[in-house]
């Protein structure tokens, strides 16, 4: 899902689930209690998925709506 790249010199490093999670909050700076990883990962995962699942929607026909309209 999401590429995680080391400073220690290294390409891409494979990552658990769980060794993602802990990635993500300290690059987000905040703490995730080590007995609540594996339940965020499933989370985390399950997000994903459904994201991958409105890639496949056919949008081609639909307007762009803005949320934040200009002001005048």
């Amino acid at each position: 899902y999401i590429e995680v790249r080391a400073n220690r010199g290294e390409d891409a490093m494979a990552l658990s689930d769980e060794d993602r999670v802990r990635e993500l909050a300290r690059l987000a700076g905040i703490t995730i209690a080590e007995e609540e990883v594996s339940e965020v990962a499933s989370r985390f995962g399950s997000l994903m998925q459904e994201l991958e699942q409105l890639k496949e929607l056919d949008l081609s026909g639909i307007q762009p709506v803005a949320i934040f309209p200009e002001e005048p």
